[in-house]
């Protein structure tokens, strides 16, 4: 738990430090997730503080089901390069897991180079190309894997709708002791606007080993959400505050 609130606060911090991070944007959203033949609850809060040259994002999600859970806490920067802003660097760092595809706490990170393939008035195209690591059973093993990591992301909106894409590879590139943990994460996502910044979600992932051993495992999520800005300052002094407690 410590360490979870730890990187969590780490997070903040670093959102924090930004010079121009004088508002950011935070979403929450609730609702029910459908896997296989059950189905649980799910919970969702993100941070998120972008400019014209620089992304900053934290957030955590979680769900669980009658005999299983999933729980991932990620922070991700990136940054343009001033002199070709086509191009940017960019570090994700974060903690998973995911008793459904037999994954145990999982330290993971990957940082490398992105290209804005296209922009456009009501949507944006990236790829992504870096390199990864993880430690897929965090507090029992420092074991790493390493990965060549691709993807491509698309966030598009509509005239009364929003969609985002995610498709993400890992081809491992570590001597192979006893799984084969290359895999293709994707992810869809609908959301629909109401009133007062609130909408509707509908989430579809999908997580795909290429060892069978592990298989393919996917979800369906239904929710309602809602965004609003809120002032960085707050923030950091109330979790700077509040970490004075929980660590004593």
């Amino acid at each position: 738990m410590k360490l979870t609130l730890s990187f969590f606060l780490v997070g903040i911090t670093i959102l924090s430090a930004q010079a121009d991070s004088v508002v950011w944007k935070h979403y929450a959203r609730g609702g029910i997730v459908i896997a296989d033949s059950t189905s649980g609850g799910l919970g969702y809060y993100r941070i998120n503080r972008r400019s014209e040259t620089i992304f900053r994002d934290l957030r955590l999600f979680a769900y669980g089901l009658k005999n299983d859970a999933f729980i991932y806490l990620r922070y991700k920067s990136s940054d343009k390069y001033e002199t070709h802003p086509k191009f940017y660097r960019y570090t994700t760092t974060s903690y998973r897991k995911n008793t459904r595809a037999g994954v145990d706490l999982q330290y993971h990170f990957n940082q490398g180079l992105g290209m804005f393939v296209k922009e456009y008035k009501s949507g944006l195209m990236n790829l992504e190309i870096g390199h990864a690591f993880d430690m897929s059973n965090y507090l029992n093993e420092t074991r790493k894997t390493s990965y060549v990591k691709t993807a491509f992301f698309w966030d598009h909106d509509g005239s009364g709708f929003s969609t985002k894409l995610e498709l993400e590879h890992f081809r491992q590139i570590s001597e192979i002791n006893v799984n084969n943990l290359s895999r293709n994460q994707y992810m869809f996502v609908l959301i629909i606007p109401l009133k007062n910044s609130v909408s509707l979600n509908m989430i579809y992932e999908m997580e795909n080993y290429l060892e069978n051993k592990r298989g393919t495992v996917s979800s369906i999520t239904f929710s309602v959400g809602k965004k609003g800005n809120l002032k960085g300052n707050a923030i950091y002094k109330f979790f700077m505050d509040k970490s004075l407690r929980i660590f004593k």
